[in-house]
This record gives C-alpha cells, sequence and structure tokens, in this order.
C-alpha cells in the first residue's frame, strides 16, 4: 500500500524500504536481462531464426517503444505519482507472462516463428515500459535529498547486478539441467521451463515493490499540453545531457552482454560456459561497483568520478581490443571495466532526478512521468540499435552456430562488436562529460 506523506524525517529512507525499491530492478533483469544477455543468443542458436531476421526484430521493436513510451510518462503525470504503486502491482503478472513467451518456441513453421518473436518481443516491450516507467519515476518521490537518492539508487543498482549474477551465472547450467541434454529439442525445453520460473520470481518481486516502496512526495496530476510539455523537456540541456550520456552507457551495456556467449566461443575459443563466466564476472564487478559508488562519490564528488569511471573503462577497452592476453589478464582488465561501469551505473539515475527537479524549479510544470518515459525510450532504443548492428556484424562475419572453429573475419567482427562499439560509446561519453561547463548540470550536483 501507498501512502501520500509519510512521517519519517527527510534525515533518510528506511533500509527495509530500500532493499523493496532494488527489488524492481532485481525482477526487471531477471526477465528484461534475460533479453539482454540472451534473447539474440536464444534467437540464432536456439530458435534456429535467421540472423538478419532478429536483426530487424530488434530494430522493429524498438521503433514501437518511440509511441509507447511517451504514452506512458503522460499518463502517468495526468494521473500523478501517487498511483504508481498500484500500477506496479497491476502489471506484475503481465510482466512475468510475456518476458515468458519472449523464450517459448511454438510449433510453427519458421515464418510463423519470425512474426511470434517479433509480436512477444514487442508487446513485452511495451509492458516493461508501463512498469519500468513508473518505477523509475518512484525514486524520486521516495525522497527529495541528491544523497539519499544516490543510496536509493545504489540498491536500485545493486538489484539490478543481483539479477544479472543470476541470469549470468544459472542461465547455461539450469537451460541444460531443465530440458535434460544438449540437442536442440532439450535447449528448447530447457529455457521454456526456466524463463517460465523466471517470470513467477518477477512477479513476485514486482509484488514487494508495489506494497513497501512509499510515496512520500507524489507529484501532482498534471493536466498540461502534451506539447507544451514536450517543450518544456526539449529546452533542458541538463535532460538532454542524461539522456545522451544513458544512450551511449547502454550501448556499453547491449554489446557487453549481448555479445559475451559470441566473443566466448568465436574468440577465446571456448563455450558457451566460458560465456556464462564472463557474464557472471561482469555482473559481480558491477555490484561491486554499485555497492561502493556512494562512498566514491561522497569522497571524489560527482564530476571526477564520472570522469575516472569512463577513463577506465576507455583504456580497459582498448588494452583488451589491441591486446592478445591470455584468460587470466583478459578477465583482469575485464573486471576493472565492469567495476568501474559499476561504480558509474547510479550516477546516471541522480543526474536524470536532478534534472527533473531543475526543469521543475524554472518552469513550475511537473513533467516527472514523460521525463522517465523519454529515458526508458533512449534506453531501449539504445539497445534496439545496438542489438540490430550487432546482429549485422555476425551477418558480416558470416557466422553459424553449427561451427566449432571461427574464421579470422568472424572474430574480427565480434570483437569489434564485443569491444569496438563500445569503446567509441565511452569515448564520447568522456567528451561529454569532459567538455560540459563545470558550472552545469555536473558541477551542480552534490552528494
Amino acid at each position: 500500500m501507498s501512502k501520500a506523506i509519510d512521517t519519517l524525517p527527510e534525515a533518510g529512507v528506511p533500509l527495509r524500504e530500500k532493499i523493496a525499491y532494488g527489488c524492481g530492478d532485481l525482477s526487471s533483469n531477471l526477465m528484461w536481462g534475460m533479453t539482454s544477455s540472451y534473447l539474440m543468443y536464444f534467437y540464432t542458436d536456439i530458435d534456429g531464426l535467421p540472423v538478419t531476421a532478429v536483426a530487424w526484430i530488434l530494430l522493429v521493436a524498438r521503433t514501437f517503444d518511440a509511441f509507447c513510451d511517451p504514452a506512458v510518462g503522460w499518463l502517468l503525470d495526468r494521473k500523478g505519482g501517487i498511483i504508481i504503486p498500484k500500477i506496479i502491482g497491476r502489471l506484475s503478472i503481465a510482466f512475468g507472462i510475456t518476458g515468458f513467451l519472449c523464450f517459448y518456441t511454438p510449433p510453427f513453421s519458421p515464418h510463423l516463428r519470425i512474426f511470434w518473436a517479433a509480436v512477444t518481443y514487442i508487446i513485452f516491450g511495451a509492458i516493461y515500459s508501463f512498469i519500468n516507467t513508473p518505477y523509475g519515476a518512484l525514486g524520486t518521490m521516495m525522497t527529495r535529498s541528491i544523497h539519499h537518492r544516490v543510496g536509493l539508487n545504489a540498491f536500485r543498482m545493486m538489484g539490478c547486478q543481483s539479477g544479472q549474477i543470476i541470469i549470468s551465472s544459472l542461465t547455461i547450467p539450469a537451460i541444460l539441467w531443465l530440458g535434460g541434454g544438449t540437442d536442440l529439442i532439450q535447449r528448447q525445453q530447457g529455457t521454456t521451463r526456466y524463463a517460465f520460473i523466471l517470470a513467477l520470481t518477477s512477479i513476485a518481486l514486482w509484488t514487494v515493490v508495489s506494497r513497501n516502496c512509499h510515496v512520500r512526495y507524489p507529484t501532482p496530476p498534471t493536466k498540461q499540453n502534451f506539447l507544451r510539455i514536450l517543450k518544456y523537456l526539449l529546452n533542458n540541456r541538463t535532460l538532454w545531457l542524461c539522456n545522451s550520456l544513458v544512450f551511449l552507457q547502454f550501448m556499453g551495456l547491449a554489446s557487453l552482454y549481448g555479445f559475451s556467449l559470441y566473443y566466448a566461443r568465436a574468440v577465446l575459443g571456448g563455450s558457451e560456459s566460458l560465456g556464462s563466466i564472463i557474464l557472471t564476472i561482469a555482473t559481480i564487478t558491477g555490484f561491486l561497483g554499485a555497492l561502493f559508488s556512494q562512498n566514491i562519490n561522497n569522497i571524489l564528488g560527482f564530476r571526477k568520478t564520472f570522469i575516472l569511471t569512463i577513463f577506465l573503462q576507455i583504456l580497459c577497452y582498448t588494452s583488451l581490443l589491441i591486446g592478445n592476453f591470455h584468460h587470466t589478464l583478459f578477465f583482469c582488465f575485464f573486471s576493472l571495466l565492469t567495476g568501474s561501469q559499476g561504480i558509474a551505473s547510479p550516477l546516471y539515475f541522480t543526474l536524470l532526478s536532478s534534472a527533473i527537479d531543475d526543469g521543475l524549479k524554472k518552469t513550475g510544470v511537473n513533467t516527472t512521468g514523460i521525463a522517465y518515459s523519454l529515458n526508458t525510450l533512449v534506453t531501449k532504443f539504445s539497445m534496439g540499435i545496438t542489438g540490430f548492428i550487432l546482429a549485422f556484424l555476425l551477418s558480416y562475419g558470416h557466422y553459424t552456430a553449427d561451427k566449432a572453429v571461427f574464421s579470422i573475419n568472424t572474430q574480427k567482427w565480434i570483437s569489434d562488436g564485443f569491444l569496438g562499439l563500445p569503446l567509441v560509446a565511452a569515448c564520447l561519453q568522456f567528451g561529454l562529460i569532459v567538455l560540459w561547463p563545470r558550472k552545469g548540470a555536473l558541477g551542480s550536483v552534490r552528494s
């Protein structure tokens, strides 16, 4: 049950409530994280869909979100923030069911299976918009303190990384165990059963969020014209900076989680299990980074923390791209890379909260819902564009699932997708942060 006004002091949010808030991203990343890390691999290597068809499925789904996400934000602003826990509770079941259907292989013809994959992924993306946008906005309504928002978003990122740890470490073993073997039919059955378990867990976790996270500072219902609100947002330079950084951030994350299995097999000469190890290390180090993010931010300040973490990512991407390392040295650089990403992860959401607050002060108009919906749109569009690029890199590299040894050409295209593309994104992030005026958005955020 939500509370419009909570008598607890602004000094902090109770630990129990922070943990409950983190359960939202834990739930998201059991299903949404599953799609980020394994959906492309499921389509190409388990469901047997053509690589070019997969590329278009990923892109079309995100194009549909271009209409869905702003509509969610507009509805949220019209109804006011007090309804957020109720929205989350009511959509929890739909979120689990549609996520499960993305990993179900129906007994259809190849063309109908492509259609099934596209429709289920599009619907799941829409449900994700309707539940995740209110969830993101909820954090700004639980506390007004920038300091405690960093802490709250740290729990959110720890929930995110916990979900990724579960997905990365358990998925391949669970699929093989639940399916009873390694042939194609057994892997399809194992994936379906595993997705069903994840769906039930996700529903339960969203229920925890809806019943335990309290709206202390609800935004009032706003009857403003949609185009006028959009104009206010377009004039919010801090929001532009935040969304640009988030777009580039998710290009790196989508490359990392979407291409790990391919990189492990083709470049490192391993198997799906090695890819699972890569994903597990990424999520554990990301979790640890998020855990210490607030402490590092308190010592260095917001801007310096941002600059340092992006610089470390550039250093690691460059080293991994040009070096031909043994597995041990590879994992050392890789751990430093993903740990830096974990430290930076809460900062993006803190900057978004500040952008929304700045816009409210300047215009007096509540734009929280649409602002968060645009941010969600940016993340999903970034993942869609990146997935589209990665799928075509597989096509250019003539990747086929049944190969045991891959050509130099295939290895090059996969390496470019796993390391080269996110390196470019990290360099662009670094330029945005360093060149942004010190008295601007980054300089105004205080820990």
